[in-house]
């Protein structure tokens, strides 16, 4: 059994035709009584065509629907990989760039669903997956349609407060706007790890969601640009009419240079991380995609795959991958175990001295960061002098300036 709900139980089957692995959701509408009974079937039928329909690189495909024992199920597509509320348990938060990335694919997903008239109703960390490739999988299409439209049952809460628009938290009809407000609560958490409304329960959640403004951002968490923070502030704004009237306007708000850091390209749904990377040993990715998963979760091989097309070395993908780590001693940490580094810059025998070492580092970490103690350390190995020492470290600075001021310090 993968998961189980308020209204159904999903299990991981085998579909013998094809050979495949398959999620299979059995919804109990044995829950339910007389008309309201028929009516769920038929609703649940309607919107599972609907969202069978709705196919996209981040959407869960559906492959069939069927009733077994008066319970209608759906056979989908299965999904390796966690859901971001169990990612969030692990890591507490996304780093801004990280988190971006992730909903840059959420709301492409959303924006092909609203192209079709279909509303997800339920965009929550719990429904939305993330495979190890670091492509996220939205999943609960059409689904939560019904299960947040006519239906009561005594004793249940249907949808989830906390990320339920203010329109539909009073039960006014909803557009792709209640979803926008939904992403917005989803960003809002994936930067600062809590929800943007909490409560000790439903009505008082529910409450907060129609009268109060979530926490500032900024103030809640160190490194979020104002640009990023708007993007969220703009998306739960209690008025559907404030906010992004689509989900690729809030997409492309996203995009902009300043709102997280940093966005190489916007990723490629279809091509979202290549097997290999020419030029790098498969070995040396791996290591690196396996620390800073410890940092950012599975959104890691994304990440690393997608810097290294571009890079020149490995320790150019370190110090790019890094800066999707939002604390200063954990991107140290994080510099020193993928590249293999030492705590310390140690002198060969009859070498450089270590106080001059330790001067270069310092100097050069001014330039590139952390990474200057695995740069240091290995050019010591070749230099026989401070000046050739710095000759070779000059070489890792992009700006003729900035060249010009390291080699001059000697």
């Amino acid at each position: 059994m993968l998961g189980r709900g308020a209204m159904g139980v999903v299990y991981k089957a085998h579909d013998p035709a094809i050979d495949r692995p398959v999620a299979i959701k059995l919804v109990r509408a044995d829950l339910l009584d007389g008309d309201e009974r028929a009516e769920y079937l038929a609703r649940f039928q309607r919107e599972a065509q609907a969202a069978g329909r709705c196919t996209h690189p981040n959407i869960v495909a559906i492959y069939d629907y069927a009733v077994y024992e008066g319970n209608p199920f759906l056979a989908m597509e299965y999904v390796e990989g966690a859901s971001l509320s169990q990612v969030l348990a692990r890591t507490g938060h996304f780093a801004p760039g990280a988190a971006v990335q992730v909903m840059l694919q959420v709301l492409d997903a959303l924006g092909r669903a609203h192209s079709l008239g279909i509303v997800h109703r339920d965009v929550k960390p719990a429904n939305i997956l993330l495979r190890p490739d670091g492509r996220v999988m939205m999943t609960d299409f059409g689904i939560s349609r019904i299960e947040s439209v006519g239906i009561t049952q005594i004793g249940t809460v249907i949808g989830t407060p906390s990320y339920m628009s203010p329109e539909q938290c009073r039960g006014d009809p909803v557009d792709g706007r209640s979803d926008i407000y939904s992403a917005g609560a989803v960003l809002y958490e994936l930067l600062s790890g809590e929800r943007p409304f909490a409560g000790r329960n439903a009505t008082e959640v529910t409450h907060r969601v129609l009268t109060e403004t979530p926490a500032d951002l900024r103030r809640k968490v160190s490194g979020i640009s104002d640009s990023l923070a708007g993007v969220a502030d703009r998306a739960l704004a209690k008025s559907a009419n404030d906010r992004f009237l689509s989900a690729a306007a809030m997409a492309e708000a996203l995009r902009r240079p300043n709102s997280g850091a940093p966005l190489p390209e916007p990723p490629d749904a279809t091509v979202l991380t290549p097997a290999s990377v020419p030029g790098f040993d498969e070995a040396v990715l791996a290591t690196i995609e396996r620390r800073l998963a410890e940092h950012v979760g599975p959104i890691a091989r994304h990440l690393v795959r997608n810097a290294a097309r571009h890079a020149a070395s490995t320790e150019a993908i370190v110090t790019e991958v890094s800066r999707h780590i939002a604390g200063p001693a954990d991107r140290d940490r994080f510099t020193r175990q993928a590249l293999g580094g030492q705590t310390e810059v140690r002198a060969l025998p009859g070498a450089i001295a270590p106080a001059a070492l330790e001067r270069v580092q310092r100097e050069l970490t001014v330039y590139v960061g952390p990474i200057a103690r695995v740069l240091v350390r290995r050019a010591a190995e070749r230099a026989k002098s401070e000046q050739e020492l710095r000759q070779l470290l000059a070489a890792h600075l992009d700006r003729q300036s900035e060249r010009d001021a390291f080699l001059a310090r000697s």
